[in-house]
């Protein structure tokens, strides 16, 4: 199916559904053969090879009933969507992935009492949780991106951005973890030394797809302000970790409204 295809699809299937109250079985059919459930195909070839016995009908199945039962109360009905292709085809990807991170998290548990049972032999993997990755990435650019292009002054961006990249990373353990971290590495750095962290550890992660252009905005602000000489703990007054969590909490409230729960 190709793009403008998919975008004709998508109009009189979203028409359909103002007119009629219900979705077009043959349209949501195209759609998911055609865009769908190649996204599905990408997933389950990183899958497969960890768990053989997953079978790639049986995934789009189970997808398949997930999406065409909930797209219309958690989509099309979901003040917190914009209701065009693009969207909702990132809004089935978030679906997919989602699914497939449950999946995996189940198959990854083995019940101890099948270990030594020919019938569930056991896949021998490198011992990482291979959910992460696949759900994680998309979504996390996803979330990088909104905070970028929120209305919020720089200081509180950069801030959101020096706390949640060492969660994403790995480099702190959650969010209270990454606000004494972020508290003691910059408390007598600047946010311009915040910036080229930020820009560091985005633009390093080729996966993430988060580059430099997509940092122009705050660079500019950074760069024509006086905030890259402002020394953050000066900003962060007597309470650092209070006035953290706070731009962390506005930051993130503003978030809740631009994102659905399933990216959030």
């Amino acid at each position: 199916m190709t793009d403008q295809q998919y975008f004709d699809c998508f109009k009189d299937l979203a028409k359909g559904l103002s007119d009629t109250g219900s979705i077009d079985d043959g349209l949501f059919y195209a759609i998911f053969e055609g865009k769908i459930k190649p996204i599905i195909r990408n997933v389950y070839s990183e899958l497969f090879g960890r768990f053989s016995s997953i079978d790639f009908e049986d995934l789009c199945q189970d997808i398949f009933l997930k999406i065409w039962t909930r797209c219309v109360s958690a989509y099309f009905l979901n003040d917190n969507y914009e209701k065009n292709a693009a969207m909702f085809l990132g809004w089935c990807k978030i679906v997919v992935k989602n699914h497939v991170t449950s999946l995996i998290r189940k198959k990854s548990v083995r019940d101890h009492e099948t270990l030594d049972d020919p019938d569930h032999p056991v896949t021998v993997t490198d011992g990482k949780d291979p959910s992460g990755d696949l759900a994680e990435t998309d979504t996390v650019r996803t979330v990088i991106l909104t905070v970028l292009g929120l209305s919020a002054t720089p200081e509180m961006k950069l801030t959101w951005l020096g706390v949640y990249l060492p969660v994403y990373t790995g480099e702190a353990d959650g969010r209270i973890e990454a606000t004494h971290l972020f508290c003691n590495r910059f408390s007598d750095k600047t946010f311009g030394d915040v910036f080229e962290y930020v820009k560091s550890a985005l633009t390093s992660n080729e996966k993430l797809g988060v580059g430099i252009a997509h940092l122009k905005d705050l660079s500019s602000d950074i760069e024509n302000g006086s905030l890259n000489d402002r020394v953050v703990g000066t900003s962060l007054g007597d309470d650092p970790l209070g006035k953290v969590s706070d731009r962390l909490y506005k930051v993130n409230k503003k978030l809740s409204a631009k994102l659905p729960p399933e990216v959030l």
